[in-house]
């Protein structure tokens, strides 16, 4: 349907015999409404959607790690089926682009704008919302709040499919004063889980602006890409200072007018998923959103560099997560060439260009929700770290992200708190080593103690989403863990509300006594 919005200038229109007559001058901007397009309710491989919780859990079980990765046909034929689904394209254009399915989501801003408009009228909808572009590009909050990392011109939103959205706007789950509400003093408490079929993602885009660390030519960009990590710097340093796009040392060009020439390292923009920004989301970006200074502009590329992909189909979510490769058919860890044999012959020609990395479980074997352990056991005699982490998001955390305690002193840590921090305060540090042989309660030999951003995997660390009960929104932010096992039942969430694996709710908060005036 056409939504139309009017701009009234006033114009006046000088007459020789009337002077003082005016005239008002209407200027009509047309535009289709996005409207959030529903998960198929089968996918490519003929695998409903949600799949049964049931059949996941038996996929875990069977699941088989190598060199950290997970093998199972299952898991991974699931994991791009899901892919398949979002970037399939819709009927729907906007900015005069066909639209992807995953880009009619709704954004944060819009559940946000949505509840505001709640306030004034109890009766609204969020589907009554309407939206003329996919969402303003942001920097990623992992990239802010005071940790030092670095990925070039990176930005993003994170997008809720239509039952995600709906939940949160329905339990207004963004609102500080909601999540406050619900923390027991002693005792763990936990926001409504989300229905089976949500869908919360993450997509990274590089925008292709003017800015010297970007543009190479008219109509050439440089664009760093994933080359694995193979020693090229200390493990040491990695651990240090992480292993970032400023590390990489392996840039590609992207071109918007040639063609793909892959021996010298040169793509076309239509290898890449993209779209091009409109005025609004320039105008957004302009003096606030850009690392290295570029100069946003309306139809400047957007193009997708990497997204994480979660789904609600059982109780820890299943974790994809995906960025683009030069090498799609024999992508670098944590990617391999067998992840990449598994795509569907449907997948559209430039989500083919992508590599994905997947975790349905924290630790290999699967450990169990509550009482599983790092250490081995007599049953469990090998225990395997699983990694999946983008290149673009996490790759640059060095330990420091996840051993950073509060400061009352630092206005960039405050309350905040790294994982390490957290759960050292219960456990040992042994506690947290993979495959470690538990000699006492508090002492554990060898086992690998996982402390970079190219050792993480998501499930560990959106597990660890929560709020604590704290004064003010500013002070509720908890920060990530590298790759281990959790007890879903642990004593540091004990005075907390979690998140249902949701680090998007702790990064959107708002309160609620000041929404109406906003």
């Amino acid at each position: 349907m056409k939504n139309h919005f009017i701009y009234a200038s006033l114009v006046l229109l000088l007459f020789s015999c009337n002077p003082k007559k005016s005239k008002k001058e209407e200027k009509v901007v047309v535009f289709d409404a996005i409207t959030a397009e529903q998960m198929p309710t089968t996918l490519a491989s003929g695998q409903k959607f949600p799949t049964d919780s049931t059949t996941i859990n038996n996929w875990v079980k069977n699941s088989i790690v190598v060199n950290n990765l997970e093998t199972n046909t299952d898991i991974i034929t699931h994991g791009w089926d899901l892919w398949d689904a979002l970037t399939t394209f819709t009927d729907q254009e906007n900015n005069g682009q066909k639209l992807r399915r995953f880009e009619t989501w709704y954004t944060p801003a819009d559940i946000i704008t949505a509840l505001r408009s709640k306030t004034a009228n109890k009766s609204y909808k969020l589907e009554d919302l309407n939206r003329s572009h996919t969402g303003h590009l942001k920097i990623p909050h992992q990239n802010s709040h005071g940790l030092s990392v670095k990925t070039a011109d990176v930005l993003g939103f994170v997008k809720c499919d239509p039952t995600a959205a709906n939940h949160i706007f329905n339990k207004e789950l963004y609102y500080f004063e909601v999540l406050k509400s619900m923390i027991q003093p002693g005792k763990i408490a936990n926001i409504p889980a989300f229905p089976a079929s949500s869908v919360l993602i993450k997509p990274v885009f590089q925008v292709l602006t003017d800015s010297s660390t970007v543009k190479i030519s008219e109509g050439k960009y440089k664009l760093p890409v994933w080359p694995g990590y193979h020693n090229q710097i200390p493990m040491s340093k990695v651990i240090a200072k992480g292993f970032g796009p400023d590390e990489w040392n392996n840039d590609i060009t992207i071109t918007t007018t040639g063609t793909t020439d892959a021996a010298n390292k040169v793509f076309s923009v239509k290898d890449f998923i993209h779209f091009k920004i409109n005025k609004a989301q320039a105008e957004a970006l302009k003096g606030t959103n850009f690392i290295t200074g570029g100069t946003p502009k309306a139809g400047q590329y957007a193009v997708l560099i990497g997204m994480h992909l979660n789904t609600r189909e059982n109780k820890r979510w299943t974790w994809q997560t995906f960025w683009w490769s030069e090498n799609p058919t024999a992508p670098q860890s944590p990617s391999s060439s067998l992840i990449a044999s598994q795509q569907p012959a449907s997948l559209e020609k430039a989500a083919k260009h992508y590599a994905m990395g997947l975790a349905y479980n924290m630790i290999s074997p699967a450990q169990p929700y509550s009482g599983g352990s790092n250490a081995v056991t007599k049953k469990e005699f090998i225990k395997e770290s699983i990694y999946a982490f983008n290149p673009y998001l996490e790759a640059g955390f060095s330990v420091d992200t996840f051993n950073l305690s509060p400061s009352t002193k630092s206005p960039t840590t405050r309350n905040y708190s790294g994982a390490n921090d957290t759960i050292r305060k219960y456990y040992s540090e042994g506690y947290q080593k993979v495959g470690a042989f538990r000699a006492s309660e508090k002492t554990y030999v060898g086992g690998k103690l996982n402390q970079a951003g190219i050792e993480t995997n998501c499930m560990s660390c959106h597990g660890q989403a929560r709020m604590y009960d704290v004064a003010v929104k500013k002070d509720a932010f908890q920060y990530y863990a590298a790759d281990q096992y959790y007890d879903m039942n642990a004593p540091y969430f004990k005075n907390t509300v979690v998140l249902d694996f949701a680090w998007s709710i702790q990064g959107n908060l708002i309160n609620k006594e000041t929404t109406a005036k906003k």
